[in-house]
């Protein structure tokens, strides 16, 4: 039979089980929270940020919890083999998952990119809007989402377009072989000059004969602009460039084929 004392020998591990649960979650709490503000002042990349916290909250979570068990007497031997037994038969049964649980915390740690930045993954490019431990999302121009497996980020070639703070703009004209080229060249080269989003350093712009078509002479351009102005200087300077040679009767020319007949002698019998 249950007395008041086998009641209480029943609820006062049960009281302190539940208080250092309790008093455990909320210092958790303002700890992530102190955490958060350190990382936010230190401009971490938010993604990785999420991570930490996400993988600190559990931490502390389970570290509370074994310690209060240890508290009222429970041994936790025996609780963690369980969970390492099952741990290993979780990795087996989701070993392409945990490829990307890998991949995702070698891009978070070692980041080739960072949220805000617009890159190319093969086939897929768009704006990184975070990286999760199983995927990357990435935004398109279009505004769709793209979902891409780390394990897949980490072994295919990325092409960052905006990790550097300057890019170069590579634009090729084509003018007729009838046009003097090197009046189309200064005619080319006073548009970039002008331009007031290109950029004098690196170095500045230049326009040179490129290649010799069938039916036009190309005259390839490269001038330097800030990543961010990078589409609006390559509009501009497209419809910029064919107004100026165009008003100085340089035209871009189209495929011509010329066709000769030469008529067959007829040969008298």
């Amino acid at each position: 039979m249950l007395n008041w004392e086998n009641i209480g020998s029943l609820v006062k591990p049960a009281v302190t089980l539940g208080l250092i649960l309790l008093v455990g979650h909320f210092v958790i709490v303002a700890l992530l929270k102190m955490m958060k503000r350190g990382l936010e002042r230190g401009k971490m990349d938010p993604s990785l940020a999420q991570f930490l916290l996400k993988t600190c909250n559990i931490a502390f979570h389970v570290l509370i919890v074994l310690s209060a068990l240890n508290t009222i007497g429970i041994s936790t031997t025996g609780i963690l083999a369980a969970l390492s037994a099952a741990a290993v038969a979780v990795a087996v049964g989701l070993r392409d998952s945990l490829g990307n649980v890998a991949g995702g915390i070698l891009l978070l740690l070692s980041p080739r990119f960072l949220s805000g930045d617009y890159i190319r993954v093969e086939e897929d490019e768009g704006t990184v809007v975070r990286v999760d431990l199983l995927h990357t999302t990435l935004r398109t121009i279009d505004n769709k989402l793209i979902s891409i497996p780390n394990g897949v980020l980490v072994n295919s070639h990325i092409v960052n377009y905006t990790r550097e703070e300057k890019r170069r703009v590579d634009i090729t004209f084509s003018v007729s072989y009838d046009a003097d080229t090197e009046q189309a060249k200064q005619v080319i080269l006073s548009v970039l000059m002008q331009h007031p989003l290109v950029l004098k350093q690196p170095e500045e712009p230049v326009a040179r004969v490129m290649k010799y078509n069938d039916s036009s002479v190309d005259i390839v351009t490269r001038s330097w602009c800030s990543t961010p102005d990078y589409w609006t200087v390559y509009f501009d300077l497209m419809e910029q460039v064919r107004g100026a040679l165009e008003r100085n009767q340089i035209f871009i020319p189209y495929p011509r084929l010329d066709v000769h007949i030469k008529e067959r002698e007829t040969v008298g019998k």
